[in-house]
């Protein structure tokens, strides 16, 4: 069986690293399978790495993401290579993949993944139309959570027949992590990290660098990531007069080692289609919480590991209360460490693997 997987890059977002545990999996049971991107300017080295170590061939357009030209480079290579299965993620790739899906070979299946609780598009109705005509385009639509599918099926008027996979976790790499920087973090202070994307939008450091400034002077706050809307939280530490105390370590690559080094990892946002940062957290082996917002709230173990969203106050008094209660912080990582194995990678690879012979069986 041959498989395409068809995403904009290999940027930072969930759904690309997803790709990089997944498609190495595939490929050690066997299966052909290849990465096409749109444009690899973006791209992380470390997720490069991870494909190229593992024989598997990233196909650059070398375009725009929004540039419909490259619907005819994906007609000449899917036809040309002729692919069994070719799995789209994300805008706007699975808007040029359904374009194309009328100039391929019928035998050739479609298969889309819907990897967030809400998008931008859902905002106008008007767009609904355009939407029932792509998802219908696939053969089969993957909702990575129940809500996902949902809230899809909803906006779709349940058009369209959707399975539900739940994402996974690599969790054997996160357990194998080595500590690569082991003077990051003072012994003599209460380390909190969150790694997630500067957007102003779906994430939510604000909430997290007021609750800093209700914590004593020994709490400090390391956040992970890049992304547009970075200089508002600098503003917002300036405001508050945390400098010194909240630290911005931009874009890393050894994110599973800060995980285990830090006294509490939390996760602030406003919304999550399944969060890969919260089970990554689950796994490390240090206490974990984050906002009580579906993407969060259905993937920990219990109420226990959850905050108000937006509520810097009841953030700063949750922080308190797990680290001041050393037996709450153990108990907190027995029950992690129990619940995230229901979401190891290699269960979510076995049951695409499956949906991709059965529907390759069924004409």
């Amino acid at each position: 069986m041959k498989i395409l997987h068809y995403i904009n890059n290999l940027g930072s977002g969930g759904a690309e690293k997803l790709l990089t545990d997944i498609l190495p999996l595939m490929k050690k049971e066997g299966y052909d399978v290849s990465l096409v991107i749109s444009n690899s300017n973006r791209n992380m080295n470390r997720h490069e790495e991870v494909f190229k170590s593992n024989g598997i061939k990233i196909i650059d357009l070398n375009t725009s993401f929004y540039n419909p030209l490259q619907i005819i480079s994906l007609i000449k290579l899917i036809n040309r290579d002729k692919y069994d299965i070719v799995h789209g993620h994300l805008f706007p790739s699975q808007y040029w993949l359904a374009f194309a899906s009328f100039f391929l070979d019928k035998k050739i299946k479609l298969i889309k993944t819907e990897h967030s609780v809400h998008n931008e598009r859902k905002n106008y109705k008007l767009l609904r139309f355009i939407e029932k005509f792509i998802y219908n385009r696939y053969f089969k639509v993957i909702a990575i959570t129940d809500q996902v599918n949902d809230n899809l099926a909803e906006w779709l008027q349940n058009i369209v027949k959707i399975d539900v996979i739940h994402n996974g976790v690599n969790i054997q790499q996160v357990k194998e992590a080595q500590i690569l920087e082991p003077n990051l973090f003072s012994s003599h202070n209460v380390n909190l990290l969150m790694v997630g994307r500067f957007d102003g939008s779906q994430k939510d450091q604000a909430t997290l660098i007021q609750s800093l400034s209700l914590l004593p002077e020994k709490f400090h706050l390391f956040l992970a990531g890049e992304g547009p809307f970075i200089n508002e939280s600098k503003k917002l530490v300036n405001q508050f007069g945390l400098k010194g105390r909240v630290h911005f370590l931009g874009m890393r690559q050894d994110v599973y080692s800060l995980m285990k080094q830090v006294d509490l990892n939390i996760l602030s946002t406003n919304h999550e289609g399944l969060s890969g940062v919260a089970l990554e957290s689950l796994a490390s082996g240090k206490p974990f919480i984050g906002s009580d917002v579906v993407g969060v709230n259905n993937v920990v173990p219990n109420n226990k590991f959850l905050f108000q969203k937006g509520n810097p106050e009841f953030l700063a008094s949750k922080i308190e209360e797990i680290i001041s209660n050393k037996a709450l912080q153990e108990l907190m990582v027995k029950q992690a460490l129990e619940h995230v194995n229901n979401y190891d990678i290699t269960i979510m690879a076995e049951k695409y693997l499956d949906l991709y012979k059965v529907n390759l069986t069924n004409d």
